[in-house]
């Protein structure tokens, strides 16, 4: 549970960091590519939160993010609009590496808000399940 707690702690702590970027109105090139760096490892630490609380609570392995969500999804932390807008997250994870072209980092910039907004409701549920554990325990 220690791992667990550390994981779920380090994820809030990168969601944080996203979160100093979000509220920002008009944000510079490089202030935009700080804050999808920001989104990206903050997606990273929150899956890996989620990988570990189903792992040590309910003895379910998600090897991938994608599996994660749909485990997530089947325990009812996510609902089917999250889940589906995670997996979506994840695509656009994966097309920063493109960011060279300008309509993508636009792209990835138009949802900061609706992506961090959705970390933070799985993060919570993660916390909840973790809660709950910890009660029963």
């Amino acid at each position: 549970m220690e791992r667990l707690g550390r994981r779920l702690t380090e994820a809030a702590a990168a969601l944080a960091t996203l979160d100093e970027l979000i509220g920002k109105g008009q944000r510079t090139l490089v202030e935009r590519d700080g804050a999808i760096l920001r989104l990206i490892y903050s997606y990273e630490a929150v899956w890996k939160a989620c990988q570990k609380t189903l792992a040590a609570l309910e003895n379910v392995s998600a090897a991938s993010p994608n599996a994660a969500i749909r485990a997530a999804r089947a325990l009812g932390w996510l609902s089917d609009e999250d889940a589906s807008a995670a997996i979506k997250l994840g695509e656009e994870r994966d097309l920063a590496v493109h960011m060279y072209r300008n309509q993508v980092g636009q792209q990835i910039e138009e949802h900061l808000a609706a992506h961090a907004a959705l970390l933070h409701r799985w993060l919570d549920a993660l916390e909840r399940r973790s809660k709950t554990a910890e009660d029963v325990g």
